[in-house]
């Protein structure tokens, strides 16, 4: 097995290390984390789809291979380059170091190219064949190549406010793509989100293959989210998500920001009456051993346990003084039936 190492982004404390775990499982045949530091890593892994992984993460600057990982020490640095096995190739380094790391990113950039240049390695800052990266971060340095990118830059073009339809108080898309993926959803699989609204989580959905279904109980959030769906596959329903137009266990995932503040309507007697019912239908339609993610104001523990879902994961993301959404990723227990 191969061992990678995730340069995580440092936007969220626990969010980029669940997503990037949650597709080494799709992407890989088998896998195990080695080590977590701060905003890295590193994993070891059988027949990872890395290219595949990259196109799909939110959350991770970039997949490296890794080649050694060493003390954060310029002797200890020097002695792991010496034995490094690389092609005959002209190279490129690029260092990153994590908050106050020591030693400095261009420190460990000079002193990779000086034991390099003595080997005999040329490097070219143009137009280089291989692209090395270590990362500096919690008394170690992680050297390796460079296995895919993650381009960030285009969740920027999809900011709620710059799509075609705009309603206050969404997630963002790379929370939204980091939620879809926490659920370990394939490609192909079908994708319910019973809160559709703008229609946000959906949209980053069926970028990355999956089949979009949203439920939206406001007729003018269906007519207007419908512009943001166009030429995606997605389906989006005026419903009730108490009383799920679907099957029992037709659902491979789903994900839900649930509403609250200013800006969001309840189209029930009370929110908790809301949130009752809606997870006791998720709850059927979801496949047994499939998970969900849930976004909610506040801890909703008894209320999803009282639903039958296994709680996973909890985060939490503190939006401003006022809102801090809580994250539950849920299973359905295996071989539960209603």
């Amino acid at each position: 097995m191969k061992s990678y190492a995730f340069e995580l982004s440092g936007e969220h404390q626990s969010l980029p290390r669940c997503e990037a775990l949650a597709l080494a499982e799709v992407f890989s045949g088998c896998y195990r984390e080695q080590c977590h530091l701060e905003q890295c890593l590193i994993i070891e892994a059988e027949g990872l789809d890395v290219q595949a992984m990259g196109r799909r993460l939110a959350m991770t600057h970039r997949i490296i291979e890794v080649m050694a990982v060493c003390d954060a020490d310029l002797k200890a640095l020097s002695r792991s380059v010496a034995h490094l096995s690389l092609p005959d190739k002209s190279y490129r380094i690029r260092a990153k170091r994590i908050r106050n790391a020591t030693p400095a990113a261009d420190v460990v950039e000079h002193e990779i190219g000086r034991v390099l240049f003595q080997r005999g390695f040329r490097a070219d800052l143009k137009r280089p064949e291989l692209e090395l990266r270590a990362i500096i971060t919690g008394g170690k340095i992680v050297l390796g190549t460079e296995a895919a990118r993650v381009d960030r830059g285009s969740f920027e073009a999809r900011r709620p406010h710059l799509k075609p339809f705009f309603h206050p108080g969404v997630l963002m898309p790379r929370m939204a793509r980091a939620l879809v993926n926490l659920t370990g959803v394939r490609e192909g699989e079908r994708l319910l989100d019973p809160f559709a609204g703008t229609c946000g989580i959906l949209v980053e959905a069926c970028l990355m293959g999956i089949e979009g279904l949203g439920i939206e109980a406001q007729k003018r959030l269906v007519k207007g989210a419908l512009c943001n769906l166009a030429d995606l596959n997605c389906t989006l329903l005026l419903g009730d998500a108490k009383r799920l137009p679907l099957k029992d266990a037709s659902l491979s995932a789903a994900v839900l920001d649930t509403p609250y503040g200013r800006s969001a309507r309840i189209l029930a007697s009370s929110k908790e009456r809301l949130l009752k019912e809606s997870l006791i239908e998720l709850f059927r339609v979801i496949r047994p051993g499939r998970r969900m993610v849930i976004v909610a104001d506040g801890p909703i523990e008894p209320l999803l346990v009282g639903a039958g879902f296994i709680i996973v994961q909890r985060h939490t993301d503190r939006v401003h003084r006022s809102l801090t959404r809580h994250i539950f990723l849920c299973q359905r227990k295996d071989g539960e039936y209603f």
